[in-house]
């Protein structure tokens, strides 16, 4: 080989080599952790669908409904009841969001009077029963309005997410998402 091609080829090799190191240092070094156990996160500007990442989240009894797979006739007969428990559910939730508020400016106070935050604890928990009751009912008030498929996936359901544990927790990651980066 000539002396020319030789050059041109080592030539190649530096530049190939330096676009390798170039992405392993951004990439190490520079560019966020990549996180691949997670979900991806929400889209820019506007918000999704319902139930989708960046759109507003659905509620249990709304959740069940997509999952069954109802047809316009039947949303049309459930709507009033569907309209009803939205309504409940967002009051007991502004409750649940004031009650909360006033549980962090007991505890902020110095001396902090454990009674009254111990009386606030249990009106959240209260109030969070009544919120599952009140999915349960809602739903079995669905069930007469049901094709029988649709009553025993129902059934699935409800002892999926209700009678069944939760799932456990995802495991715990270090801060950071990574190995530690090397000194620089």
């Amino acid at each position: 080989m000539t002396s020319r091609l030789i050059q041109i080829l080592l030539g190649l090799s530096l530049l190939l080599n330096t676009f390798v190191l170039a992405g392993f240092i951004y990439r190490s070094w520079i560019a966020p952790p990549f996180d691949m156990h997670g979900m991806p996160p929400p889209p820019r500007g506007a918000p999704g669908l319902p139930g989708q990442p960046g759109g507003p989240r659905l509620n249990p009894v709304e959740m069940v409904v997509r999952d069954l797979d109802l047809d316009a006739d039947q949303r049309k007969v459930m709507q009033d009841l569907f309209d009803q428990y939205a309504k409940e559910r967002r009051e007991r939730l502004q409750a649940i969001a004031r009650l909360r508020e006033q549980t962090s400016l007991e505890i902020s106070r110095m001396p902090r009077d454990m009674a009254k935050i111990d009386a606030l604890v249990d009106q959240v928990s209260q109030l969070r029963a009544e919120q599952q009751k009140e999915t349960l009912r809602t739903l079995t008030q669905l069930e007469p309005s049901l094709r029988p498929g649709q009553r025993e996936r129902l059934q699935r359901l409800l002892i999926d997410r209700v009678a069944s544990p939760p799932p456990p927790p995802p495991p715990h990651r270090p801060p950071g998402g990574g190995p530690p980066r090397p000194p620089q």
